[in-house]
């Protein structure tokens, strides 16, 4: 068992990886290319929404195909369309390909990208599901969290290694990574049988009750996420008055001290806590809006430093919490579906949260920590009421729990 948790750790850091590796690359290649800033957003915005619609498909193809199969599609696919990107880069870079053929090449195979990535995450998430006891869910998700963030945290940093050598670089690292991690799958993987016929797997609905309320959760733990990431350089650059360079190492060091936050409290809840949902959602959410009041009030790096190990330690707690709230939300036969839909809230945060915040960030640098903290303040609320909900029966086919 614990070769396998191991295997589905390494699986969901390698997507997430594959993901990240791409996003610091692109501005100085969109320059190299002639091309326009507004189509480096317009590439991520696209990938973003192929990841989010192409989520929920994966975690249905899951239920009634098996999730090993699924698993090792994504892989396949991540490689091979990493592949045609790298290619097209190349070509552009050589001046093989120009103009609207080479940007609508870039938006195809990055869609590509964005399309196979969730199979990944939904069937990492869903296999997890299937092989954890309602009791160990929090715990087991957990992992998954812990491989969620470190490839959120870490993908930029190896981006920025690689780059030493060359813009492509972190690509042809991505391209084989992903081989690596679809050969490992597929060793270690025992093969599971499909869960569920296709027809009953599609019946999750994303406002079925319960299920809502923790994809809810996974919307706002996304866009506080999200906008650490777009925002978090500029605002230590403006509130510190640093160089290029001192920002970069600023936001480096601030996202790795979130990262090992993340592994000691995911080690602290997998090993020893293993609390439930509710119980890592109101944690979650309450020490979010004690990081984001520190990032608002602060003027000091060792204070930012601070308010990243609060942030990190309130992500980590609300990932596993929403990821296994919705696990136990459904039945065994859909457990692929919810975890689809987890997928997709991860992509349509990455769609919403950079265009809001930015937009917040024009007007008053201070909002888009404030919008990040009255979120978690009102998620914090509603997990506190939650946890004052009585227990209730569950019905047999859903496997709902009072945790829930």
């Amino acid at each position: 068992m614990n070769k396998i948790k191991g295997s589905l750790f390494f699986s969901v850091f390698v997507a997430m990886l594959g993901m990240m590796l791409i996003a610091p690359i692109m501005p100085p290649l969109i320059r190299e290319l002639g091309l326009r800033e507004s189509h480096s957003g317009l590439m991520i915005s696209l990938g973003s929404i192929a990841m989010a619609v192409m989520a929920p498909i994966w975690g249905r193809i899951s239920d009634s195909k098996g999730r090993k199969l699924v698993i090792l599609m994504g892989f396949a696919g991540m490689s091979m369309s990493c592949l045609l990107f790298t290619a097209v880069l190349f070509g552009g870079l050589n001046g093989w390909v120009q103009g609207g053929v080479l940007l609508a090449l870039l938006i195809l195979t990055r869609g590509l990208i964005g399309a196979f990535i969730p199979a990944v995450l939904s069937a990492s998430q869903a296999y997890m599901g299937d092989m954890t006891e309602e009791s160990e869910r929090g715990g087991a998700m957990a992992i998954l969290s812990a491989a969620n963030g470190m490839g959120l945290v870490f993908g930029p940093a190896i981006a920025g290694a690689f780059t030493l050598i060359g813009l492509l670089w972190p690509l042809y690292f991505g391209i084989a990574i992903a081989a690596v991690a679809l050969v490992i799958a597929l060793i270690t993987l025992p093969p599971a049988k499909p869960v569920a016929r296709e027809k009953s797997a599609a019946k999750v609905s994303p406002l079925q009750p319960g299920l809502r309320t923790y994809l809810i959760f996974g919307l706002i733990t996304m866009i506080a996420i999200v906008t650490i990431q777009v925002i978090g350089g500029f605002y230590l650059q403006d509130q510190l008055a640093l160089s290029p360079e001192g920002t970069a190492q600023a936001m480096s060091i601030g996202l790795m001290c979130s990262g090992v936050a993340m592994l000691v409290v995911q080690l602290v809840q997998v090993k020893w806590l293993n609390w439930p949902p509710r119980r890592m959602l109101a944690a979650g959410s309450v020490i979010l809006v004690a990081g984001m009041v520190v990032f608002l009030l602060s003027a000091q790096m060792a204070l930012y430093i601070l308010a990243f190990v609060l942030f990190g330690i309130g992500a980590v707690w609300l990932m596993p919490g929403f990821m296994a709230g919705a696990s136990l939300a459904v039945g065994q036969e859909q457990q692929g579906a919810a975890a689809g839909l987890v997928g997709a809230v991860q992509g349509v945060s990455a769609i919403i949260a950079p265009i809001t915040t930015a937009s917040l960030y024009q007007i008053d640098k201070h909002l888009p920590f404030v919008l990040v903290a009255v979120l978690a303040l009102a998620a914090a609320v509603s997990a506190g009421w939650m946890a004052r909900k009585p227990y209730m029966a569950a019905p047999a086919t859903k496997k709902e729990t009072a945790d829930r």
